[in-house]
């Protein structure tokens, strides 16, 4: 990915994202690495990180995977179908690391799997289905708003 296109993206996050420190660190065609620094008022009570965090951080790695755009100022969105998590660890403190993989791709819809580590330990993974929405499914993207 360019780096205009990586400034980009971290530059244009919006409210939820940018309220949980949601960065992408590399993204090209078919894949995506993103990370989330833990914070405290990403915790649940009992002092981990809160599931509906790491599952956001794990919806936006497959959907982010499945629409790269190398148009500078282009675009590609999608909507989230499904998404089946597991979580197998539970996170306190360090940056969480996600990698989304685009698995198949047809013409409106494709299907992607992410992953969350925390260091070396897998903290939880998710596979999805995902709709292209408002020109997603053209590999130009549209212009940005």
């Amino acid at each position: 990915m360019s780096d205009i296109n990586l400034l980009a993206e971290n530059e244009n996050l919006g409210g939820f994202r940018e309220f949980l420190g949601f960065r992408v660190l590399a993204w090209e065609p078919g894949r995506v690495q993103a990370s989330i620094p833990v914070a405290e008022h990403l915790l649940n009570r009992n002092g981990f990180v809160h599931g509906g965090v790491l599952t956001t951080l794990l919806d936006s790695a497959a959907g982010l995977s499945g629409t790269y755009c190398a148009l500078p100022g282009n675009i590609r969105r999608c909507s989230t179908i499904s998404l089946n998590t597991q979580f197998m660890s539970p996170a306190q403190e360090g940056v969480l690391r996600a990698e989304g993989v685009m698995l198949k791709r047809g013409s409106k819809i494709f299907f992607a799997e992410a992953r969350v580590t925390l260091g070396d330990v897998l903290v939880a993974t998710a596979q999805g289905s995902f709709r292209y929405v408002l020109g997603g499914d053209d590999e130009n993207g549209v212009f940005a708003r």
